[in-house]
C-alpha cells in the first residue's frame, strides 16, 4: 500500500496570514493533506502565535483547489461545547463537500484549562469525549429534533439545520491503549504521535484489536534544512513535549523553559530533523514497518516551500 504523506502547518511561529501561503505550496507539491492546529496558547511563549483555527481552516480551504484539510485536533469537551463544534464542521462540509477532515481527541490541560476549576482524570475526560462524539453524530445525522440528558452534557430540543454533506471523517488523537479504544469506537480513523513508547504494540494493536480498520496517521515534528537551525527553534518550542511533566503544564513560558533543557541528542532522537530526502525516506519506512499508512509532519522548517520543492521532487515520487 502506498504511503501518505500531509504537512501539519500548526500555525505557532507566523501570523495566520504567512501559513495561507503555505498551504498553496503543500497542495502545489502534491502532498495527501494540510493539517492545522487547534490551540488557544502555543507550546512556547517567545514570538508565538495561537490562531482560531476555525476562522483558518475555512480560508485554507477558500485558498486551495481539492486537497483536504483538517483540525490537529479539537476536543469537543470544555473549551468547545459539542453542539458548536457539529455545528462548524456541517457547516464547512456544506461548503467544501468532502475536503475537511475532523481531528479530535480527549483534550490537553495546556488548551482546557481556562474553561474549568479542576483538571479532571483521564477517565473522566474520556467519558465526556465519548458523550460529546455521540452528541456530534446524533448533530450529524438527526432528522429531528433532539435533546440530551447525559452524565456530562445536557440541554433542550434542538433542530440540527446544518448537516454535512456526506460522511466527515473523524481522525481520532490517542497516545495510549485507552484513548486507542475510544479511537476504534468513535473515530473512522487513528492519529497517533510517532514517537511514543511502544506505539505499536500500546496504540496501534490496540485501536486494532477493538475494531479500529481505518487509516493509521503517525505524527512527528519535522524540519528539512539546517539542521543545527532547526535544532534550536525546536529546543524553544516542541523539546518540551519530551518531557511527560509537559502535559500537566499550563503556561507556555515554564513549557519553553523546560525545553531548554532538552539535549541536542534527544531532540534529534525525538523528532525528524534533517537536510536529507533519503533519510525522511527511510523515517518512513520505519513508521510503515510500526504500523503507519500515513505520515504527517509538523513543519517546523525555515525554509518550508523550499522542503516542499524537495519533498515534490524527491520525496513524493517514492512512497
Amino acid at each position: 500500500m502506498t504511503m501518505k504523506m500531509s504537512i501539519d502547518l500548526g500555525g505557532m511561529y507566523e501570523p495566520p496570514g504567512y501559513y495561507l501561503d503555505r498551504a498553496e505550496s503543500v497542495e502545489s507539491a502534491g502532498f495527501d493533506g494540510l493539517w492545522f492546529g487547534d490551540h488557544i496558547q502555543p507550546w512556547f511563549h517567545t514570538g508565538g502565535h495561537a490562531p482560531f483555527a476555525y476562522a483558518w481552516l475555512p480560508a485554507a480551504l477558500e485558498r486551495t483547489d481539492s486537497i483536504p484539510v483538517g483540525v490537529f485536533v479539537t476536543p469537543a469537551i470544555y473549551r468547545y461545547h459539542p453542539l458548536v463544534i457539529a455545528n462548524a464542521v456541517a457547516t464547512i462540509d456544506e461548503m467544501y463537500p468532502g475536503r475537511f477532515w475532523f481531528g479530535t481527541g480527549t483534550g490537553e490541560r495546556m488548551n482546557e484549562h481556562p474553561f474549568l476549576d479542576e483538571w479532571p482524570s483521564w477517565d473522566v475526560r474520556g467519558e465526556r469525549t465519548s458523550e460529546a462524539m455521540e452528541i456530534i453524530e446524533a448533530y450529524w445525522t438527526s432528522d429531528e429534533f433532539f435533546g440530551w440528558d447525559g452524565e456530562h452534557f445536557s440541554f433542550d430540543p434542538i433542530y440540527p439545520y446544518e448537516q454535512p454533506e456526506g460522511d466527515v471523517p473523524v481522525y481520532f488523537s490517542a497516545t495510549g491503549p485507552k484513548s486507542a479504544k475510544l479511537a476504534a469506537e468513535h473515530g473512522d480513523h487513528l492519529l497517533t504521535i510517532a514517537s511514543v513508547p511502544d506505539v505499536k504494540s500500546r496504540v496501534v494493536d490496540t485501536y486494532r484489536d477493538h475494531g479500529g480498520d481505518g487509516n493509521v496517521v503517525f505524527q512527528t515534528v519535522g524540519g528539512y534544512g539546517d539542521v543545527d537551525r532547526i535544532v534550536e527553534r525546536v529546543r524553544r518550542s516542541f523539546a518540551c513535549t519530551t518531557r511527560p511533566e509537559s502535559f500537566n503544564e499550563i503556561d507556555p513560558r515554564r513549557l519553553e523553559e523546560m525545553g531548554s533543557t532538552v539535549s541536542r541528542s534527544e531532540i534529534l532522537d525525538a523528532f525528524l530533523i534533517t537536510d536529507s530526502p533519503e533519510s525522511i525516506l527511510e523515517w518512513t519506512d520505519e513508521q510503515r514497518e510500526k504500523g503507519a499508512d500515513h505520515v504527517a509532519i509538523t513543519d517546523v522548517s525555515f525554509e518550508q516551500d523550499a522542503f516542499y520543492e524537495t519533498a515534490a521532487d524527491e520525496i513524493l515520487p517514492e512512497l
